[in-house]
């Protein structure tokens, strides 16, 4: 089951700045962002309600999310929120999309690398280098 979720997350996390991106095309970034995002997210929130509320019908065992979870949850929600604002301001101000994305992209690797170092003392392994840099030939490539 984890599988579908996390293929659901990886579908879904691109979507979004997409949807951002045709905005800016269309010179509508500037007026529309926080729209398109509020609707964008308020839907995301309405799917895990629905969710949670059908699992609980037909489930015995209780998958109430602890408060733990909620406030990982709702960090993890403004981070995205955030960036995703920033993300469709740059656009809307006319900024070239091929500054901007591999600005946001890079600057996500970064941190998440950033704090596997700091926070968590993670030693990066061949397999975690080799992934880092195909990130950034990734994101070079990308900008091109």
């Amino acid at each position: 089951m984890w599988f579908r979720w996390m293929m659901t997350a990886f579908f879904f996390n691109g979507i979004c700045p997409f949807g951002i991106r045709i905005l800016a095309g269309r010179g509508l970034a500037s007026r529309y962002t926080s729209a398109y995002l509020f609707l964008w997210y308020s839907a995301g929130a309405m799917l895990l309600a629905f969710i949670h509320v059908s699992s609980r019908l037909y489930s015995r065992k209780s998958l109430a999310p602890k408060p733990v979870e909620i406030a990982v949850g709702i960090a993890l929600g403004t981070a995205s929120v955030t960036g995703q604002t920033f993300l469709g301001m740059a656009l809307g101000a006319g900024l070239p999309g091929s500054v901007v994305y591999p600005i946001a992209l890079a600057g996500g690797l970064f941190i998440v690398v950033g704090a596997g170092f700091l926070l968590f003392r993670e030693r990066v392994g061949p397999y975690g280098i080799a992934g880092i840099a195909l990130g950034l030939v990734s994101i070079v490539l990308l900008s091109l």
